[in-house]
């Protein structure tokens, strides 16, 4: 078996909730590891690693017919703690069959990641033909986020929404408007 790629690895944060570990390669390539791919499309984390290993050989088939690689790349990684671990990976083009898949098979998670990234990509182009200036990240997480829960369905959003309710409600704030609280009832308001 091959040795690892030591790899650098950073969060990559589409928004505030949805984040995924990558890698970066020596040579500069981005890489997503199996069980991260697989969650961020809606799936077990296991999902992709079975499809790859052939545990699960018509998915296997069915992202071949689309156009992955199978393009592995073990990686050795450091965590938060400064730990090194391992982590298999995939390309971003992988990813992207990956994507197509996930939206072939109707996964709520795998539209939201298409139209999101899809609606950011449109808007890049259009804001550069009328010579309006890119974006900035903020803004593009903002939009990506917008988007990506506009495209789940209600009971995702309202889960989402309560969610950012509780984040507003911060540690130190009156007791009876914490953990988001403020928006109840209570005759001991």
């Amino acid at each position: 078996m091959e040795e690892p790629i030591k790899a650098e690895r950073a969060t990559v944060e589409f928004f505030d909730g949805l984040t995924v570990d990558g890698y970066r390669m020596p040579d500069g390539e981005f890489r997503i590891g199996l069980a991260g791919a697989s969650r961020i499309l809606g799936y077990s984390d296991r999902w992709l690693r079975d499809a790859v290993t052939g545990e699960t050989p018509r998915t296997a088939k069915a992202l071949e017919g689309i156009g992955f690689s199978e393009n592995i790349e073990k990686v050795l990684g450091q965590s938060n703690q400064g730990n090194q671990f391992e982590d298999t990976t995939i390309n971003l083009d992988d990813f992207n069959c990956c994507i197509i898949y996930g939206v072939q098979a109707k996964r709520k998670a795998a539209i939201a990641l298409q139209k999101s990234f899809t609606k950011l990509a449109l808007n890049d182009f259009f804001r550069d033909a009328f010579g309006e200036p890119p974006l900035s990240i903020e803004q593009k997480r903002d939009l990506f986020y917008k988007t990506y829960a506009a495209s789940i369905s209600p009971e995702d959003w309202r889960t989402m929404d309560k969610q950012e309710i509780l984040r507003l409600a911060l540690p130190g704030d009156e007791p009876h408007l914490r953990r988001g609280k403020w928006n109840s009832w209570s005759d001991d308001i």
